[in-house]
C-alpha cells in the first residue's frame, strides 16, 4: 500500500507540472500577435481600439479603450464661405461698390490689336481709318491712330476740293513697380478751297491749307490706384495759309504750351480723396493783322467722396489768372458734381460751375474752315449748370434726359465779314467775334435692344434757345435737333447700321438770313469674311440734299463709298 500511495503521488505531481504549460502553449496558439512578454508592460499609443481576446488582467496603467477621437469623413463636402462670409470679414473701407464695365454692343471683333479701313467713295474721295496697340515687352506698349479723307471736288463751277489728315501716336512704358512715363506725338497736312463766293471779288482758287504738329510727356508716380502724382507738358504747332486770295491772302502761325502737377492722396473716410494741382496754359501767334500772346495759370483743390456707398460729390475750388491782349484778371472756377442712385435704376446727376478758357486758332480753324487768317484771340468765361437723369431698365436699355444752362462772355461766335465798297450785299469770309450768350437747352435720349445682342436702336432730340445777351440769336445755332440710328447683326460676319441727323433751321448775324434745316440720312453694311479681312459699303446723304453748315459753301450731296477692313 505505501508503494501504491508513492506511485499516486508522483503521477499527480507530474500532470500539474505538464497542464500549466499546455494552457500557455494553448492560450499562444489562439492568439499569435500577442508579444511574449508581460502585457502589463506594453504601451499602446492610437486612436482606435485595442481588444486581446482571452486577457483576463487589469487594464493597462493609463490605457483609454474609448478615446475621444473626432472622427472625419473622407467622403466629406470641402467647406466652402459664401459671399456673406467672405465679406464679414472684410474691413469697411474694401467694402465700396465696384464700377460695372462698359458694356460695347456690336463689336467687329474681340480683343484685336489693330483695326485699319480703306475704301474711295464717288467725286474721287478715298478715305483711310486706322488704329493699332502693340505690347512691345511686360511693361510697354506703342499705338497709334490715323485718318484721312480728301475728295477732288462736288462742285462743277468751282474748285471745292478739299483734304483732311491727322496722324497720332503714344508710347507707354513702367519705369518701377509705381512709375509710369507715356510720351505722344502727331502731326497733321490738310486744305481746302475757298469756293462758292457770289461776289466775285475773289478769286474762284482760293486755298486754305493747314500744317502743325504736337508732342507731349507724362509721368505718373502711384503707390496705388488712388494715391500718387502726376506731371504732363505739351507743345503745339499750328499754321493757316491763305493763298489765291489776292490781298486777302494771309498767314496765321501758332505755338501752344501747356503744363500741371497735381498731387492726390486718401483721406479718413471710404472713397475720399484730395488733389492739389496747378498749371498754366498759354500761347503765341502771329498773323498779318497783329503778334501777340496770351496765357492762364490755374491752382487749386479737388475734393471727391462717396457718402452712404451710394452718393458720389465732387467739388472744385479753382483760381485762375487770365492775361490776352485785350485783358488780364482773375477768375475764380468753381464746380460740382453730385451722383444720387434711386431705385437701383435711376440715377441724378447734377453739376454746376466757372471756369475760363481760350480757343486757338486751330480749334477755331477745326470749326469753321472758311475764315480768314486775321484771327484774334481772348478768354471767354463760362457759367453752367445741368440736371439730368438715366434710368435703365430690364437690362435692355437706357433713357436719359435732362436740362443745361450756358452762360458765357465772350464767346467766340462766327460772322461773315463784309467785302469793302459793298457791305450790305457781299460778304467774304468768316472771322470770329466774341459775343455774350446763354443758352437754355432740354434733351431726351434713348438706347434699346428689341433683340439682345442682334438689333439696337438708338436716339437723342434736343430744343434749345441760344441767345445773344443784347438781343437777336446766336448766328448759326439751331433751335432743335435730332440724332438716331439703329445696328442690326444678322449673323457673326454681317452688321448693318443706319442714321439720321436733323438740324433745325438757323440765322446769320449781319443780315439775319435764315438757313433752312437739313437732314441727313445714312447707312453701311459690313461683312467679314475671313478672321482677319473684311469689306464695307457706306452711303452719305440718301436723299441726296443741298445744303450749307456754313453759309455760302454747299457741301457734298450723295455719295457711295466701298472699300475693306484688316483686324489684326
Amino acid at each position: 500500500m505505501k508503494r501504491i500511495a508513492i506511485l499516486v503521488l508522483s503521477i499527480a505531481a507530474v500532470v500539474f507540472s505538464v497542464n500549466p504549460l499546455q494552457a500557455q502553449d494553448q492560450q499562444s496558439d489562439e492568439n499569435s500577435m500577442l508579444p511574449e512578454i508581460d502585457p502589463q508592460d506594453i504601451e499602446i499609443r492610437s486612436q482606435f481600439k485595442a481588444r486581446f481576446p482571452g486577457l483576463r488582467r487589469q487594464p493597462i496603467l493609463g490605457f483609454d479603450p474609448t478615446p475621444r477621437v473626432y472622427q472625419i469623413d473622407s467622403n466629406r463636402t470641402p467647406f466652402m464661405e459664401t459671399p456673406e462670409q467672405v465679406v464679414a470679414n472684410l474691413p469697411v473701407s474694401e467694402l465700396s461698390r465696384p464700377a460695372p464695365p462698359a458694356y460695347q454692343p456690336f463689336p467687329y471683333a474681340e480683343e484685336i490689336n489693330a483695326f485699319s479701313r480703306v475704301g474711295i467713295g464717288s467725286y474721287v474721295s478715298p478715305e483711310v481709318k486706322f488704329w493699332g496697340v502693340t505690347r512691345m515687352n511686360s511693361k510697354s506698349y506703342l499705338g497709334g491712330d490715323l485718318d484721312f479723307s480728301s475728295s477732288d471736288g462736288h462742285l462743277d463751277t468751282q474748285e471745292s476740293s478739299f483734304r483732311f489728315m491727322d496722324a497720332n501716336g503714344e508710347y507707354a512704358t513702367k519705369l518701377g513697380d509705381d512709375i509710369r512715363l507715356g510720351l505722344n506725338g502727331g502731326f497733321r497736312n490738310s486744305f481746302n478751297n475757298m469756293f462758292d463766293l457770289s461776289s466775285g471779288l475773289i478769286p474762284d482758287g482760293a486755298r486754305k491749307e493747314y500744317s502743325g504738329f504736337n508732342m507731349g510727356a507724362e509721368f505718373r508716380q502711384f503707390q496705388n490706384s488712388i494715391s500718387g502724382w502726376k506731371a504732363q507738358a505739351n507743345i503745339r504747332y499750328f499754321d493757316a495759309t491763305l493763298k489765291n486770295a489776292g490781298t486777302r491772302s494771309g498767314k496765321n502761325e501758332e505755338r501752344v504750351y501747356n503744363a500741371s502737377l497735381a498731387k492726390r492722396w486718401t483721406g479718413g473716410h471710404v472713397n475720399e480723396t484730395f488733389t492739389v494741382k496747378a498749371g498754366i496754359r498759354g500761347g503765341n501767334y502771329d498773323n498779318s493783322a497783329l503778334s501777340d500772346s496770351w496765357y492762364t495759370g490755374q491752382g487749386g483743390v479737388e475734393y471727391e467722396r462717396l457718402f452712404n456707398y451710394t452718393t458720389k460729390l465732387k467739388a472744385d475750388a479753382s483760381i485762375y489768372y487770365g492775361s490776352d491782349n485785350f485783358d488780364s484778371k482773375v477768375y475764380f472756377g468753381p464746380t460740382v458734381s453730385v451722383e444720387q442712385p434711386l431705385l437701383d435704376i435711376l440715377t441724378l446727376t447734377v453739376k454746376a460751375g466757372a471756369e475760363p478758357y481760350v480757343k486757338s486758332v486751330e480749334s477755331l480753324n477745326k470749326a469753321n474752315r472758311f475764315l480768314y487768317t486775321d484771327t484774334a484771340l481772348r478768354h471767354s468765361y463760362k457759367i453752367f449748370g445741368s440736371a439730368e437723369a438715366s434710368l435703365e431698365y430690364a437690362k435692355l436699355g437706357r433713357l436719359d434726359f435732362g436740362v443745361q444752362y450756358q452762360n458765357i462772355d465772350n464767346r467766340p461766335v462766327f460772322t461773315r465779314r463784309g467785302i469793302p465798297g459793298n457791305f450790305t450785299t457781299s460778304y467774304g469770309f468768316y472771322e470770329p467775334a466774341y459775343l455774350d450768350t446763354y443758352t437754355v437747352k432740354a434733351y431726351a435720349g434713348v438706347i434699346h435692344q428689341i433683340v439682345p445682342e442682334k438689333f439696337m436702336i438708338h436716339a437723342k432730340a434736343y430744343l434749345q434757345s441760344p441767345e445773344v445777351k443784347n438781343g437777336g440769336r446766336i448766328p448759326y445755332e439751331e433751335k432743335v435737333g435730332l440724332n438716331a440710328g439703329l445696328n442690326v447683326r444678322m449673323f457673326n460676319r454681317l452688321s448693318l447700321e443706319a442714321w439720321t441727323d436733323y438740324v433745325g433751321a438757323r440765322r446769320t448775324y449781319q443780315t439775319d438770313e435764315k438757313l433752312g434745316g437739313f437732314l441727313l440720312l445714312g447707312g453701311q453694311a459690313d461683312i467679314q469674311i475671313t478672321d482677319r479681312f473684311g469689306a464695307y459699303v457706306k452711303l452719305v446723304n440718301l436723299l441726296n440734299q443741298d445744303y450749307e453748315i456754313w453759309q455760302g459753301y454747299t457741301e457734298r450731296p450723295f455719295q457711295a463709298f466701298g472699300g475693306i477692313t484688316v483686324t489684326l
